[in-house]
């Protein structure tokens, strides 16, 4: 793949995950803000809305400025290592599309809102979270993918070069 086409995929699906992620986060308030949750599998999994003014676990709950700081250094990180290290590697396009769209579609919310929409629970875990919290954690995998498969070729490469 080019890289000009990477960074058209790269756009395609930052758009279509910032988009589904705020679809969503509108319907499930919509439907589930102040009433009960609808469950889906009981004591599993249920859809519950919960305005979230922290990050993951609820860490730093209520700092939002500080938390809109960190996302924004985040993303601009993230475009800044792209531009020194874009890698035309469908692991990575999807890896850095997929945690771009989570952090952008988390990031409106806390400065339009002041808190993040969550709407998923899954009674493993004691958090419930949203589909761009679901994009950062696919998009960290296929990320790790990338840097695993990287690596090994890089080892490949240096054992037939030292040959």
């Amino acid at each position: 793949m080019t890289k000009r086409k990477s960074y058209i995929i790269m756009a395609i699906v930052v758009v279509l995950g910032i988009v589904i992620d705020l679809v969503t986060k509108i319907l499930f308030a919509n439907a589930l803000a102040g009433k009960d949750g609808i469950v889906v599998i009981p004591n599993f999994f249920e859809f519950v809305y919960v305005e979230n003014t922290g990050a993951a676990y609820g860490m730093l709950g209520g700092n939002i400025v500080l938390l809109i700081i960190i996302t924004l250094v985040f993303i601009v990180g993230f475009v800044v290592y792209d531009y020194f290290n874009h890698a035309n590697s469908w692991w990575y396009v999807l890896g850095m599309s997929l945690i771009l769209s989570g952090a952008v579609g988390n990031f409106l919310d806390r400065i339009f809102l002041g808190y993040v929409r969550d709407f998923i629970s899954i009674r493993l875990f004691s958090f419930v979270f949203n589909i761009a919290d679901l994009l950062i954690t696919v998009g960290v995998i296929c990320f790790v993918i990338y840097l695993i498969i990287s690596i090994v070729r890089e080892n490949r490469e240096k054992k037939g070069n030292n040959k």
